[in-house]
């Protein structure tokens, strides 16, 4: 399946927070930033990134997809966690503030030039940092059920590279630059993630039907129609689908309609009533009940909130 197809509203970086990170010794980065969606690339070296008892060791040429917004820990592949006081102990705070072992902020002594930081500027752990302090609910939608997720891909890594050498570069414009590689990093690693991965090792039709909901969200689908649409039987299609997407037809329909609703409300000023139709709800009492249901907020108070 296409990348565009499962990303036809995001992920839209704004603002991404962009870092070159040199590391030697032994070393641990507590990330507390509470950001939605972060993908690390190995440059040379390796890491452990841990969340809970879940770890992934990645080594040069990888990439590791963090979601959501719960803390983490980035270290050194053979470290242990490392007691508070340790040097080479540090934490990253809300808003990208950084800490060092005793908790006071420590940017200009781990500074090493444009976007670089770390505790030696030619440390053998190299990994470049994309961080998304805004994401979307279609990433959102295709993120669900993975928390950490190690790539081993070559187009991404490509695009990678690109990224760590623009993060290099100042000037008025290169924020929007980084903006625009990080998304296409982002949609080439996240085609790996179980929400697509799982369509290549389903029946077929799966893959078919899925496609189908995404490019008419607003068709009036029902799960004979998308049965059909698979090439397969009514009674072999809902269990085939709820194997391979982890929910039942319907369900996920609706989920893909209130993620579109959702980022539609924010990336753009359409009506209410248009957004409706679009995603594929009779008016926008319909969509304001389920978008309220799934998100405890109704559409108009999320897009207030959102213009501030």
């Amino acid at each position: 399946m296409r990348p565009d197809a499962f990303f036809p509203s995001g992920p839209r970086a704004r603002e991404a927070f962009i870092l070159r990170m040199c590391m030697e010794g032994q070393w641990s980065v507590a990330v507390r930033d509470h950001c939605p969606l972060t993908i690390l690339a190995v440059r040379s070296g390796s890491c452990r990134v841990q969340r809970g008892q879940k770890s992934v060791v990645a080594r040069q040429g990888e990439l590791v997809v963090i979601c959501g917004s719960a803390s983490y820990e980035v270290r050194s592949a053979s470290a242990q966690t490392l007691p508070a006081a340790a040097p080479g102990n540090y934490a990253i705070a809300p808003g990208q503030q950084c800490l060092g072992p005793s908790g006071r902020a420590m940017v200009q002594e781990l500074r090493h030039g444009v976007r670089a930081w770390g505790n030696s500027p030619n440390g053998p752990d190299q990994l470049l940092v994309g961080t998304f302090t805004t994401t979307s609910a279609v990433a959102d939608l295709v993120c669900e059920g993975t928390d950490l997720a190690v790539i081993d891909d070559d187009a991404a890594w490509r695009w990678a590279e690109l990224l760590a050498t623009e993060a290099e570069n100042a000037g008025p414009a290169q924020q929007v630059v980084l903006d625009r590689l990080l998304d296409i990093l982002a949609i080439c690693a996240l085609q790996h993630l179980p929400g697509t991965r799982v369509l290549r090792s389903a029946a077929p039709g799966i893959g078919v039907a899925v496609g189908a909901m995404w490019a008419q969200p607003a068709r009036a689908w029902s799960v004979e129609g998308l049965a059909r649409t698979a090439a397969m039987s009514r009674s072999a299609f809902s269990p085939a689908f709820r194997q391979a997407m982890g929910t039942a037809p319907m369900g996920y329909l609706t989920k893909l309609r209130l993620a579109l609703a959702h980022d539609a409300l924010l990336a753009s000023d359409t009506p209410l009533s248009q957004i409706a139709r679009d995603v594929g709800y009779s008016s926008p009492f319909a969509l304001s009940a389920a978008f309220r249901r799934a998100y405890s907020t109704s559409p108009s108070a999320l897009r207030s909130a959102a213009l501030g």
